[in-house]
């Protein structure tokens, strides 16, 4: 037996694979898959950039963060990537020359209209295989689960 085997199987049933990072992990692999087949050319944090551009229009770089509740250094490489292919601008912004100003292309409007659908899509699969209250009653607990703040090192 491994050091601390003993330890998780008494936190988390029989072993590991009973733990709820566990299940979330593989949760995420399966919706991710689900997205993947809809569209390989957009991945569902990019469309969260290009859906919160569409929401709420040309945001700084930590607004948008903010909004996606995606980490600094993951957005600038999205933020990069969805330049390169035309789908965002990136400008500097006038009132604070070190702040970039992110906003949508006409491609990008394109792509994330057709990403909307992708989207609901995959919201219709988690709801087929969990079926609607199970499905509402998930995404409760996920929100619940995202907002709460972890604790930090002491």
């Amino acid at each position: 037996m491994y050091r601390g085997m003993g330890r998780m199987a008494s936190i988390v049933g029989t072993d590991f694979t009973d733990g709820i990072a566990h299940q979330l992990r593989r949760a995420s692999q399966s919706a991710t898959t689900f997205w993947q087949l809809q569209g390989r050319d957009l991945t569902a944090p990019q469309f969260s950039v290009l859906a919160a551009l569409t929401e709420y229009g040309a945001q700084d770089q930590t607004s948008l963060g903010k909004l996606t509740s995606i980490d600094k250094s993951t957005l600038a490489t999205l933020v990069d990537r969805l330049s390169d292919r035309g789908l965002i601008d990136k400008t500097t912004d006038p009132a604070n020359r070190r702040r970039r100003r992110i906003q949508l292309t006409d491609a990008g409007r394109d792509r994330c209209a057709r990403a909307y659908a992708q989207a609901a899509a995959t919201e219709q699969w988690i709801t087929d295989v969990l079926g609607d209250t199970d499905a509402r009653q998930l995404r409760t607990l996920l929100q619940k689960l995202g907002d709460a703040q972890p604790p930090t090192r002491s």
